[in-house]
């Protein structure tokens, strides 16, 4: 939230109304098949050529490092706050660690995703770029190393060597998820509208504007082997996109409207749940990338590696 300048925080004041047991199982529930998921995810992203080769794999192999870093540190936090109702062991390091894996993965995350809607808008329909080195190191590689780097350095200075003095709350989620530079107008401003409105306005642009022309191209040019790999392309994007919008369009449409003058109490309710819906977001990140893959997915069927593996049933003639 906005107020004189500075981002203020909601989350040290409220919690979502759901019972704390009920969200302890459903974290629980959902953390471990999700864990699973993303390291065969990725071990078969690094060990298959094929699919380590594909430059459209290389986003989604940074988002479910990042995921998986989320998974093992935030969300066990999490569950051990929600079974003993304190943050233990109830020490800054613990708070600190927290915070940046909890605001400043996710937000990276965000980013990460901002810009893998741009990319899959460029593989799509100016893949000629991707096709002389020098190029494909200008607008695939470098530009997401150098956001990596931002990132980490942003909220390694931000949150690990603080401008100023944190406070810790060890009686709510996340340590009341409240870093003291966003008391600080040109820090609190800058991470609210840089690290979060500007991505996901990116994301929800590139992701119409890639379903329109994916449509408008289909219908003038009838060309099917194009038309599939732009289907396939596109469905990944949008599954995705979809998936980092549920939680972050509400929060930040609310935020917008705090920046913009709202009063401070409007859309309480929404950052509250919104914020606490963002978890849900890596946790089911895995299972989405899963589904749009669909060469892996038969992949790992074959091999036994998916819990979900269909069984062939052959009949047999009873004779009489």
């Amino acid at each position: 939230m906005i107020a004189n300048g500075s981002v203020t925080g909601l989350f040290s004041k409220e919690e979502i109304s759901l019972p704390r047991q009920v969200r302890f199982w459903l974290f629980l529930i959902l953390v471990i098949p999700s864990i699973y998921c993303s390291c065969v995810l990725l071990f078969q992203l690094f060990v298959n050529k094929k699919f380590r080769s594909q430059l459209s794999n290389h986003i989604i192999i940074c988002l479910l490092i990042s995921g998986l870093i989320v998974e093992l540190i935030d969300i066990p936090l999490h569950l051990s706050f929600l079974q003993i109702d304190i943050v233990w062991p109830s020490t800054p390091t613990l708070c600190t660690v927290w915070w940046f894996v909890d605001t400043g993965i996710y937000n990276g995350c965000v980013i990460i995703m901002a810009w893998g809607s741009i990319h899959r808008y460029l593989l799509i329909f100016h893949d000629r770029l991707f096709l002389i080195a020098k190029k494909r190191f200008l607008y695939h590689t470098m530009p997401l190393f150098i956001l990596i780097l931002y990132i980490f350095i942003f909220y390694t200075v931000v949150i690990i060597f603080p401008p100023c003095s944190n406070t810790y709350d060890y009686t709510l989620p996340v340590c009341g998820e409240y870093p003291c530079y966003l008391d600080i107008p040109l820090l609190g401003i800058w991470d609210t509208v840089i690290n979060s409105i500007v991505p996901t306005t990116i994301i929800t642009i590139f992701s119409i504007i890639v379903l329109a022309r994916v449509y408008i191209q289909k219908r003038r040019l009838n060309r099917a082997n194009r038309w599939r790999r732009q289907r396939k392309m596109t469905i990944q994007l949008f599954s995705i996109c979809i998936l980092y919008l549920a939680a972050n369009v509400p929060l930040n449409l609310v935020t917008f409207g705090h920046i913009c003058g709202l009063p401070t109490h409007f859309g309480a309710d929404v950052q509250v749940y919104a914020n606490y819906l963002c978890c849900f977001v890596t946790l089911l990140f895995p299972f989405v990338c899963l589904s749009t893959l669909s060469e892996m997915r038969k992949k790992l069927r074959w091999k036994g590696l998916l819990l979900f593996r269909r069984s062939r049933h052959i009949g047999t003639i009873n004779p009489k």
